[in-house]
């Protein structure tokens, strides 16, 4: 039997850079220029319709930075969809760092921005609407669950990395897909709730987890082991099919499963990074098995 994922890493690991466009550009949202960084596969035809993932950076971070952490643009090469990786603007002191708005707190309207570059996107491009997903590291998973709140009739799934939430105020119409993972020995976004951990963690992992499985309407439970270190826990006959894959490491720290950037992670402080857990791929498989929902019409 051929080990797909393997195949998959192997291709991407050996070489196979992206031969798509890459590019920075530039809309206006409200009073603000709004950047972000928009991949298109090679293959790229307007006869034909194409997913579109967005994905996140964290906190301080940028869209270059996010492609390289996320190898996204890479895997979208190979499996020919969209990327569009959006620039931060919110800061939460004057001389703090750049992140996304997620708490809807004065400043940029970060769900403002995505909706109406999601509109611009269609406009320019041939995207399939049932097929428009988000996901994002830190900082950028928050902003992926926000979206699965406020822009769920957009969203088909969402797959935060290092970062899931449940805010107070969501709101969602609907159960949302989710592929998340964290790590328990994460430094940044404690896996439990801490009296040290930062403002705007208010709550657990387990918690934010358990809030998205009550939402989807979960019916069932099933837990096993990817790896020795690794535990994935699937919520199954959800709602709409709107299923819920947890990836829980005992060894992980603040990072991106799978990512090249390993060793520069654990060089900055952040942990340890599962690099046999293909997290890129197991996102994208997740969300090719989760489309947006039909509207069921009552009789």
């Amino acid at each position: 039997m051929i080990n797909v994922v393997g195949l998959i890493l192997l291709t991407i690991s050996g070489g196979l850079f992206a031969q798509g466009a890459s590019s920075l550009k530039t809309i206006k949202i409200a009073d603000d220029q709004r950047k972000y960084r928009l991949f298109l596969p090679a293959a790229y035809s307007a006869n034909n319709a194409y997913p579109l993932v967005i994905n996140f950076h964290g906190t301080n971070g940028h869209p270059d930075k996010q492609a390289e952490l996320s190898e996204f643009e890479k895997l979208a090469e190979i499996e020919n969809f969209i990327v569009v990786s959006p620039l931060a603007l919110f800061k939460r002191e004057t001389d703090g760092p750049i992140t996304w708005n997620v708490n809807l707190k004065k400043g940029p309207d970060d769900v403002l921005f995505i909706r109406q570059l999601i509109t611009s996107l269609k406009q320019q491009f041939s995207i399939e609407e049932t097929r428009i997903f988000a996901t994002g590291f830190s900082g950028g998973a928050r902003m992926s669950s926000r979206l699965a709140c406020d822009l769920s009739s957009i969203i088909a799934a969402i797959g935060p990395v290092a970062g899931i939430r449940y805010p107070k105020d969501c709101k969602p119409s609907r159960g949302v897909a989710t592929i998340t993972f964290h790590g328990k020995k994460d430094r940044v976004n404690h896996y439990y709730l801490r009296s040290d951990s930062p403002i705007y963690w208010n709550m657990g992992v387990e918690d934010a987890v358990s809030a998205w499985v009550e939402n989807n309407q979960c019916q069932s439970t099933i837990q096993a082991h990817y790896s020795p270190s690794v535990e994935i826990i699937q919520y199954k006959n959800c709602a709409r099919n709107a299923d819920i894959d947890f990836y829980r490491s005992t060894e992980a720290g603040h990072t991106w499963p799978g990512s090249p950037k390993a060793e520069k992670l654990s060089e900055y402080g952040l942990g340890k990074t599962d690099v046999d857990l293909p997290g890129s791929y197991l996102i994208w498989q997740f969300f090719k098995q989760h489309p947006l929902p039909k509207i069921q019409i009552e009789p």
